[in-house]
């Protein structure tokens, strides 16, 4: 026993490396079906178990050395704190709202899906807190190549999703994935009837993964030549041709703040950028003109589900978004400002139904919403000023690194993606965010910024 603290004492970077490098290459498999039936708990809660485990017996065997641990920044307190501190006051407002709503699905969700969440969001935050805590004995490479683990993982199913396209296009051998790969709410016939998912359960789950690589390749990859043909092509193609409404609102939602960030931050060789982009533009250009009713056809499962999209009679989506503005008030004030308690959106989908009388999904799909059922008014409110509060923090040091510029980027697009992928309790959010806070602990450490925070 002595040997093994001995040896892990000894080896803690590497075993942080290998730990961490496992749970951010999983990472963009734990929203396929296939992956989670792996074993009889959710593999990802299993991956997730035991990264955090080994963090925490480092963390033990490292109790003496405390004060050489590296505290939390200001920014991390701050997320922490939105997504914690209220998620703690919706579980003691459950129990008053258990003795109020005498319901049994309630008593139900309170045995089975909150005890669910509460583990979930415990392994997690010892995921997260223990990590940054040991980041002082971590050196910049080991940081980069527990980022690029995660690319590697998201660049694995974009291949798949590529051999996919083949299988569908000219009937390629393939195992089938049993995803949501086909074309639904569209009344015409299409120019292709199908959907890329690779092995995610459907195309919304699989493009904030292919965003995510478009962002962090860009910055991990030295030859941007490499970067082109081995993330940029591969990612969009799968991305165009998951004909995920979705993912287009995110791409074109980022598109825009790209030229505000553009038009607003130094950049090096900015006119080169400036002149390139034009250039890529007029192919683009030129297919639109000249090709305007293939590119109708071809866009034909995105635009033909514009009649449903907005129509909350008609769109469970928006159903499940707008409805819990409404049912938040059902039963007592604690309800709407504590909320209902962590994972109760559970609690909806037992005991309220869409408009066409079928259930309602366990999640609304959306952070914002999900957290003001779950954590009231207060959680909503937490949750959005900490997106708030990071994005102005980056933004006003993204001139003075390119990690914070980049921190920046990957945080917005975290917040888009937020809206149509509420998935805070999984390893993709969570991956991210790790992420986001290893690029801005690099920027520190080339700008010899030393303070606890971005800037006092």
């Amino acid at each position: 026993m002595g040997y093994l603290i001995t040896a892990m004492r000894e080896h803690k970077e590497k075993i942080i490396l290998l730990t961490m490098g496992l749970f951010m290459f999983l990472a963009p498999f734990s929203v396929s079906g296939i992956y989670q039936k792996l074993t009889v708990v959710p593999s990802s809660v299993l991956v997730t178990f035991f990264t955090s485990g080994v963090l925490f017996l480092l963390f033990i065997i490292h109790l003496k050395e405390w004060k050489k641990l590296h505290p939390l920044n200001l920014e991390q307190k701050a997320f922490l704190s939105g997504l914690y501190i209220p998620g703690v006051i919706a579980i003691l407002a459950a129990f008053y709202n258990l003795s109020v709503m005498l319901s049994i699905h309630y008593v139900n969700y309170m045995t089975q899906a909150m005890p669910n969440r509460i583990i979930n969001l415990i392994l997690f935050f010892m995921l997260f807190y223990l990590f940054f805590k040991f980041i002082s004995f971590l050196n910049d490479k080991i940081l980069i190549t527990i980022s690029k683990w995660y690319l590697y993982g998201v660049m694995v199913i974009t291949v798949i999703g590529i051999w996919q396209f083949f299988h569908f296009m000219f009937g390629y051998p393939m195992i089938d994935l049993n995803t949501r790969s086909f074309v639904h709410s569209v009344d015409s016939n299409v120019l292709f009837n199908f959907r890329l998912t690779s092995i995610t359960d459907e195309p919304s789950y699989l493009v904030p993964f292919l965003i995510d690589a478009l962002i962090i390749g860009l910055l991990i990859y030295t030859s941007k030549k490499k970067y082109f043909l081995q993330v940029f092509l591969p990612c969009l193609f799968v991305l165009i041709f998951s004909f995920s409404v979705s993912g287009y609102a995110n791409l074109a939602l980022l598109i825009g703040f790209l030229i505000l960030i553009f038009l607003t931050t130094k950049i090096e060789n900015k006119k080169k950028i400036l002149k390139y982009s034009l250039f890529a533009l007029i192919p683009i250009a030129l297919i639109l003109i000249i090709q305007w009713d293939f590119v109708l056809k071809l866009l034909e499962p995105i635009t033909g589900r514009f009649n449903t999209l907005f129509d909350i009679h008609r769109h469970s989506r928006l159903y499940m978004l707008v409805m819990p503005l409404f049912w938040l008030f059902d039963f007592s004030w604690v309800n709407s400002v504590f909320g209902f308690g962590p994972g109760s959106y559970w609690f909806l989908a037992k005991t309220k139904f869409l408009h066409h009388q079928g259930p309602l999904s366990v999640t609304s799909n959306n952070i914002f919403i999900d957290l003001l059922f779950e954590h009231g008014i207060l959680g909503f409110l937490a949750i959005t000023i900490v997106f708030i509060f990071i994005a102005y923090r980056l933004f006003k040091v993204r001139n003075e690194h390119k990690y914070f510029l980049y921190s920046l980027i990957l945080w917005i697009h975290l917040a888009i993606t937020s809206t149509y992928r509420s998935d805070f309790v999984s390893p993709r959010f969570w991956a991210v965010v790790i992420i986001i806070f290893i690029f801005i602990e690099l920027g520190k450490r080339e700008k010899g910024m030393r303070s606890l925070s971005l800037k006092k």
